[in-house]
């Protein structure tokens, strides 16, 4: 008995230890960098066009007016969304689901009750690596695994211009995260510890993939494991993602040159897509946030286009 005991003792110091050191060695993140961000107007208007355009960033930190075609911004862009409910979904995004608790889109002007004192390397690391101020991660929503993709030229350029943005007073709760997920989340940043360079835009496959993905076209448009959450091999942007839209049900689309998807579609039509202004034929079309994407160049959609055509055919049923 007393070799039992002892045995259980022991393995309970160790699971003990485990949990320590679990809470106090993550998430795993770098102190920020000291840098401060000298914008000038060629920085400004690149993140300007990133934020607004490439990124979308006001898709989830502003206000939306799901009245109207694309659910375009309701300015300020950068007021910030109302949170969740504990379990409910997030107001005008039924496709969120029940989420674990209550989780805000943060206001993200330079307001004190926005980021006005965060330095940039606290939000260059919050963007592309999901560690808060006050260093604990951020939850996921924020897409940040995505967004680690961007250059270091890029994403200073975005924070240049989330620092021209007007101050909004919009208070809002501290985001509050159910157990066991706020522990579950500690294992997802990544700190970024090697320099990213500028994509080469004299290669439009190589810059079209780039743009697709710090865009997130594949996150909406790649099917998932149920489990890990990770795309499913071999079937990278062929579509049927389900979403819980306003009016039920609906799919991402397949967006491999198979004749499913792009295959029968020109690049002119591909950019035609992204320049309508309203859509009577569409029912439930503002989860796809065309305005948002549709401030997009000509160039920019070319070159994603050409990286779609590029990556294999692909045909898929959900």
């Amino acid at each position: 008995m007393r070799k039992l005991l002892t045995l259980l003792g022991t393995a309970f110091f160790l699971l003990l230890a485990t949990v320590l050191i679990y809470l106090f060695s993550l998430p795993k993140f770098t102190e920020p960098s000291a840098e401060i961000i000298e914008a000038n107007p060629e920085q400004l208007a690149r993140g300007d066009y990133l934020f607004n355009a490439v990124l979308g960033c006001p898709v989830c930190h502003s206000e939306r007016d799901y009245s109207q075609f694309g659910g375009p911004p309701v300015a300020p862009f950068g007021g910030g969304r109302a949170c969740s409910d504990t379990g409910k979904p997030l107001p005008g995004l039924a496709e969120s689901g029940g989420l674990p608790g209550t989780i805000c889109f943060r206001n993200i002007t330079p307001h004190e009750t926005g980021i006005f004192d965060w330095t940039d390397g606290e939000v260059l690391r919050a963007v592309r690596e999901g560690i808060g101020k006050e260093n604990q991660a951020l939850f996921p929503i924020m897409p940040y695994f995505i967004y680690r993709n961007l250059s270091d030229e890029d994403a200073q350029s975005v924070v240049a211009y989330v620092r021209s943005l007007e101050a909004v007073d919009h208070s809002l709760p501290d985001t509050a995260i159910n157990f066991p997920v706020n522990l579950a989340i500690r294992l997802l940043p990544d700190p970024l510890n090697s320099p990213a360079p500028q994509p080469d835009t004299n290669n439009p496959i190589a810059y079209g993939k780039y743009l697709s993905t710090v865009a997130r076209c594949s996150f909406c448009h790649s099917p998932r494991d149920s489990r890990s959450r990770q795309a499913i091999e071999g079937l990278e942007l062929a579509g049927g993602v389900e979403f819980q839209g306003h009016n039920g049900l609906m799919y991402s689309t397949n967006l491999t040159p198979h004749a499913e998807g792009l295959g029968e579609m020109s690049e002119a039509e591909f950019v035609a897509l992204f320049r309508r202004t309203s859509d009577p034929s569409a029912a439930d079309i503002n989860l796809m946030p065309w305005t948002y994407y549709g401030n997009m160049s000509d160039a920019d959609l070319s070159a994603i286009f050409a990286y779609l055509q590029s990556v294999p055919a692909v045909s898929y049923s959900p």
